[in-house]
C-alpha cells in the first residue's frame, strides 16, 4: 500500500512537472503576428509546426513518399552525398530543435534593400539551434571575408551582428525565439514584442485589416501568407507617373479598393485546402456560376475549367498592336466593319461564360480539347464565325455543313475522316472548339442528350461538396486519371532516361514505382472563385490543390524552357541582329509562301 502511495505521488509530480514545462514553452508562446510590426506589408507564417507535423502524414502526397515502392526508387539517392541525404540530415537536425513557429515579415521597400526580420520558435535547446546555424554562418562569412562581426546587448539580450558595407545581419535568442534581421532598429523592436506576455498592441495581429483579410481563411491553418497591397499601389503609380505613362483614373481607383491579400493553406485529412481571399470592399455581387459547358463533358474527362466572361472586352485595334505583329487579323476586322461589328463587339456576341475541358481516352495516347462559349447575341454570333472561317487574302475559307440543326465549320486540309483538324460548331446557345471534327461531333451529341457525364461521377459530387459556390471560375481536375495516363505514357521513357542518363548513379531505374503505386492516392482537385462586397474568395482541395498543381506546371515548364532561354539569349548577346526590329514587323505568311498554303477545297 505504501509503495502505491508512493508511486502515486512520483506521477503526480512527473505530471505537474510536464505540466508546467508545457506552459512555459507551448501555452506561453506568442504568435508571430503579434510580434512584427503593423506597418508589416508582406507576412510568411507556419503558425504551430507541431501540429501540421502531426497532419503530414496523413496527407495523400505523404503516403505517396511512404510507399515502399517509392523508398526503394530513393534508396540509392539516400546512401549517396547529395541532395536527398542533405535533406535528411537537415530534417533529423530540426527534429531535434523541435521548432514551434517560423515567419518571414517584410516592413519596408522603402530604398535600395527591403527591410525584414524573420523568426524560429523552437522548444528545443538553444545549442541545437546553434548547430543548427553553424553552417550557413560559416558560409555566408565566407562570401564576404573582409565583413566585420560583432556583439553589443539590447536590454539583457545578446544582439550579434555582421555588417559588410551598409548591408547588416543582426541576430538574437530571446526566450524560445531566435530572431534574425537586416536591420538593428527591427530586430530591437521585435524583441521588445517578443519581450512582453501578449506581444506588441501595435503589431500586425492588431490591425483591423490583418483581421478581416485572414477572417474568411479555416481556423488552425497550417501555412499562412499575408500581404497588404496599399504601399505597392502608391509604388505602381508612382513609378507610372515618373516613367511618364498615362495613369487610367478607374484602373487606379480599382487598384486603391485593393487592399489586402490573404493566402492560408490547411491539411485536412488526406486532402490539403487553400483558401485565397483579396480584400476589396466596394465591389459588385456576382451570380452564381452556371457551368453550362460541363453539358460538353464525357465520363472521361479529366479536366474542367469554367470563368465568367465580361460584356465589354477591350480589345486593340489594326492601329496599334494587330498592325505591327496580328496583321493576319486585320482581314478580319475588315470583315467585322463590313457587318457594322468591332473587336469590342466581342462581349455583346459571346458569354456570360467560357468553358474548357479535356478528355483523356484510356486507349489514346494523347489528350483531346474542348472550348465551349456561350452565345449573347446569335445574330452578331455568326458574324463573328464568318469573318474566322472565311476565305482572307492568302488563306482559304473553312467547310461548311448543316447536321442536325447545328452548322459545323472544318478547317482547310482536313476532311470528316481526319483525325486531327480544328473543327468548329455553332449552335444558337454556344460555339463549340475542338481539334478534330470526331471530338467536336460527340460533345455536341452529348449535349443533346442533356447528359453532363463528370457530374455524375462520386469523384465530382464529393470535390464540389468542398468549396463554395462559384460566381466567376470553377475548375475541377481529375488526378488519378491524370496520373494514370501521363504517368504510364512516359513510365517506359523515364526507365529508358534513368538507364542511360547521368541520373542513372542516384536512382535505379529498375525500381520505378508501378502507375497504381501513385495514382490510388489522388483524389480529385476542385477550385472555386467568387465575388462579393467584400472582396474576391478563391477556394481549392484536393490531394493536390489547384494553385499547386497550376504553380508545379509553371515552375516544370520554366525549368524545360530554361536552357533553350538561355543558348537563345547567349546567341542574342553574341549578336544583336538577332532581336526583331519593332519597327519592321514581319510579313504575313501569305507574302513568305503563298504557294505551300492550303488551297480551298472545291
Amino acid at each position: 500500500m505504501k509503495k502505491a502511495l508512493i508511486s502515486l505521488v512520483v506521477l503526480v509530480a512527473v505530471a505537474t512537472g510536464a505540466f508546467v514545462v508545457y506552459k512555459r514553452t507551448l501555452g506561453a508562446h506568442v504568435p508571430a503576428a503579434l510580434l512584427v510590426p503593423g506597418e508589416t506589408l508582406l507576412f510568411v507564417d507556419v503558425p504551430n509546426v507541431p501540429r501540421t507535423a502531426l497532419r503530414w502524414p496523413k496527407t495523400g502526397v505523404a503516403q505517396i513518399f511512404a510507399e515502399p515502392e517509392i523508398q526503394k526508387f530513393l534508396e540509392k539517392s539516400r546512401a549517396q552525398d547529395g541532395l536527398l541525404k542533405t535533406l535528411d540530415e537537415k530534417l533529423a537536425q530540426l527534429i531535434r530543435l523541435a521548432p514551434r513557429e517560423a515567419f518571414v515579415a517584410v516592413t519596408s521597400i522603402e530604398g535600395p534593400t527591403p527591410k525584414w526580420v524573420a523568426g524560429v520558435a523552437f522548444l528545443g535547446r538553444k545549442k541545437q539551434a546553434e548547430a543548427l546555424l553553424a553552417e550557413p554562418r560559416a558560409a555566408f562569412k565566407a562570401s564576404w571575408p573582409a565583413g566585420k562581426s560583432d556583439l553589443a546587448t539590447h536590454g539583457t539580450t545578446e544582439v550579434e551582428t555582421f555588417t559588410y558595407g551598409d548591408a547588416v545581419v543582426a541576430e538574437a535568442f530571446r526566450g524560445n525565439w531566435y530572431l534574425v534581421s537586416n536591420d538593428t532598429a527591427l530586430l530591437h523592436r521585435t524583441l521588445d514584442a517578443a519581450a512582453l506576455p501578449t506581444g506588441s498592441a501595435e503589431a500586425l495581429g492588431t490591425r483591423e485589416i490583418f483581421k478581416k483579410a485572414t477572417a474568411p481563411l479555416p481556423a488552425e491553418g497550417d501555412a499562412l501568407v499575408f500581404a497588404q497591397l496599399g504601399t505597392l499601389t502608391d509604388r505602381v503609380k508612382s513609378l507610372l507617373v515618373a516613367s511618364g505613362q498615362a495613369v487610367d483614373p478607374k484602373q487606379l481607383e480599382e487598384m486603391k479598393r485593393m487592399q489586402a491579400l490573404a493566402w492560408g493553406t490547411k491539411l485536412e485529412g488526406t486532402q490539403m485546402r487553400d483558401t485565397i481571399f483579396l480584400l476589396a470592399p466596394g465591389g459588385t455581387p456576382e451570380p452564381a456560376l452556371p457551368r453550362r459547358a460541363l453539358a460538353f463533358s464525357a465520363a472521361d474527362t479529366f479536366l474542367y475549367y469554367g470563368m465568367a466572361l465580361p460584356a465589354k472586352i477591350d480589345m486593340p485595334d489594326t492601329g496599334g498592336l494587330l498592325a505591327g505583329y496580328l496583321t493576319m487579323l486585320a482581314p478580319m476586322e475588315k470583315s467585322l466593319a463590313e457587318k457594322r461589328l468591332k473587336w469590342a463587339d466581342l462581349g455583346a456576341a459571346f458569354g456570360p461564360e467560357l468553358g474548357v475541358m479535356a478528355d483523356w481516352d484510356a486507349a489514346a495516347e494523347t489528350p483531346s480539347g474542348l472550348l465551349a462559349l456561350d452565345v449573347r447575341d446569335p445574330v452578331k454570333a455568326r458574324a463573328f464565325v464568318d469573318a474566322f472561317t472565311g476565305s482572307t487574302p492568302g488563306s482559304p475559307a473553312w467547310g461548311r455543313a448543316e447536321k442536325d440543326g447545328v452548322t459545323l465549320f472544318q478547317s482547310p486540309g482536313g476532311g470528316e475522316a481526319a483525325a486531327s483538324a480544328p473543327t468548329l460548331a455553332l449552335t444558337e446557345k454556344f460555339i463549340v472548339l475542338g481539334l478534330s471534327p470526331a471530338a467536336v461531333q460527340a460533345a455536341v451529341a452529348r449535349l443533346q442528350t442533356g447528359q453532363t457525364a463528370i457530374t455524375q461521377t462520386p469523384g465530382y459530387q464529393a470535390a464540389v461538396k468542398t468549396v463554395g459556390q462559384p460566381t466567376s471560375g470553377f475548375g475541377y481536375l481529375d488526378m488519378k486519371t491524370l496520373i494514370e495516363r501521363s504517368y504510364g505514357t512516359m513510365r517506359p521513357l523515364l526507365a529508358m532516361t534513368l538507364a542511360v542518363g547521368a541520373e542513372g548513379q542516384s536512382f535505379d531505374a529498375g525500381k520505378l514505382p508501378a502507375t497504381e503505386t501513385i495514382s490510388r492516392h489522388f483524389t480529385p482537385s476542385v477550385y472555386s472563385q467568387s465575388v462579393t462586397t467584400e472582396g474576391t474568395l478563391v477556394e481549392s482541395s484536393g490531394t493536390l490543390t489547384f494553385n499547386q498543381v497550376f504553380l508545379g506546371a509553371i515552375g516544370g515548364g520554366v525549368a524545360v524552357a530554361l536552357p533553350m532561354i538561355e543558348s537563345t539569349l547567349g546567341d542574342v548577346f553574341k549578336d544583336p541582329g538577332l532581336l526583331p526590329d519593332p519597327t519592321n514587323p514581319p510579313p504575313p505568311p501569305s507574302a513568305l509562301a503563298p504557294a505551300a498554303l492550303p488551297q480551298p477545297e472545291p
